[in-house]
């Protein structure tokens, strides 16, 4: 089917992590209505979780189209690529030290995203507001009348002041979370709407049937990295009885590992494949989130569609996730508040650990489901593109 409105997906994509999901979403919730694109400023093959059940979308990477069209920076990925003994596709290699002796690969980056952008209807940036090329492709939309949308990506921390006002350029700020848009409204009042995501297996942790099991297996899976909490929840478990059951990678994976070497209540699943991620949430009751630092995170809402329990700290969008009655926070500098949270668990009725499971469910259904998050972005695109 062709469609006369042309959408513009653009950013620093690749292949996997939380900005590729998020433009997997957006992808799926506008294929049907409007002709889409996808160009990223990273490296992006057709590998990329961007494209998972997406039957067809006209995609590229700025290197790609450098490589096509500038015979010598072949030549120079080619050297680049023997050199380096790299892994990844030849243009992977083009910005290389020889090609930016004769060329000025940020001019050359800069005409092709124009050429790109120039017929669009309407430009979405899933960005940070520290990305590269933000700053020129907000000028460009201004100069063209092309409405301007930036979804933002990651926590939103302290910007400079003193070189933002093109931010004010911008038709609207897409946002994770109210959390997030207050962290950017402090420093600058600027038009925003608040757009979750949505589990990305959404239909298979729907399906899953929670039976009811003691004791409660407490699970955790994300990034073993420093900001995700891991080795202090590590700690704590190591020093129960407790179920507990982690999966994912990072660079805290082996002293995560070496850390339950004696702990026989504690196991490590691996990397699990998003096709599979049902298999995790089939094996635990409670899902805790330890985060120092989060946007989201996605395990929270793939958590509630799995109509599991959910302990948290205060990270991203998990105060507006979560009803009161579901709720369960704790601070992960203050193992005992953990202990705490798990104790008044443990004294719930088997009634109540269902209802509470129900919510979080019911609660993921009304407000973060795939259809829910389609609909507000249609109705966004709709309403910047008719007005237009």
């Amino acid at each position: 089917m062709k469609f006369s409105k042309k959408v513009v997906i653009f950013g620093p994509i690749s292949n996997y992590g939380g900005r590729e999901i998020e433009v997997n979403i957006i992808i799926k919730a506008l294929q049907n209505q409007y002709d889409l694109s996808v160009l990223s400023t990273s490296y992006l093959d057709e590998n990329s979780f961007v494209f998972q059940d997406i039957l067809k979308l006209n995609w590229a990477s700025l290197d790609q189209m450098i490589y096509s069209k500038y015979n010598l920076i072949k030549l120079f990925s080619v050297v680049s690529k023997f050199y380096n003994n790299g892994k990844n596709k030849l243009f992977a290699y083009v910005n290389n030290s020889l090609t930016k002796k004769i060329y000025d690969l940020d001019k050359l980056y800069l005409k092709e995203i124009e050429n790109q952008l120039s017929n669009a209807d309407c430009v979405i940036l899933c960005m940070q507001l520290t990305s590269k090329f933000l700053r020129q492709m907000v000028a460009f939309c201004q100069q063209k009348n092309i409405p301007c949308l930036v979804r933002t990506t990651g926590t939103i921390k302290q910007i400079d002041c003193n070189d933002i006002d093109f931010l004010k350029k911008i038709n609207l700020f897409i946002h994770h979370s109210e959390a997030n848009a207050k962290n950017l409204n402090q420093q600058i009042k600027l038009p925003y709407q608040v757009i979750d995501q949505c589990a990305v297996e959404e239909q298979t942790l729907l399906s899953i049937i929670n039976k009811e099991i003691t004791p409660l297996r407490y699970g955790y899976l994300g990034r073993l990295s420093s900001e995700k909490g891991i080795i202090p929840l590590i700690d704590f478990f190591v020093n129960t009885d407790t179920t507990f059951l982690f999966a994912g990678d990072g660079p805290q994976q082996q002293e995560a590992i070496q850390k339950i070497k004696n702990a026989p209540n504690c196991t490590y699943l691996g990397l699990i494949k998003s096709k599979k991620i049902a298999d995790f949430y089939e094996k635990i009751d409670v899902l805790i989130i330890p985060s120092f630092e989060e946007s989201g995170p996605l395990v929270g809402l793939e958590a509630m569609a799995a109509g599991k329990i959910i302990i948290s700290t205060d990270v991203g969008a998990m105060k507006e996730r979560l009803i009161d009655l579901s709720a369960f926070w704790f601070d992960i500098e203050k193992p005992s508040s953990l202990k705490l949270v798990i104790d008044k668990i443990a004294l719930l009725s088997e009634f109540e650990i269902k209802t509470i499971k129900q919510n979080n469910r019911k609660r993921y259904i009304e407000k973060y489901s795939l259809n829910t998050i389609s609909n507000q972005y249609q109705q966004l695109v709709s309403l910047y593109i008719n007005h237009n």
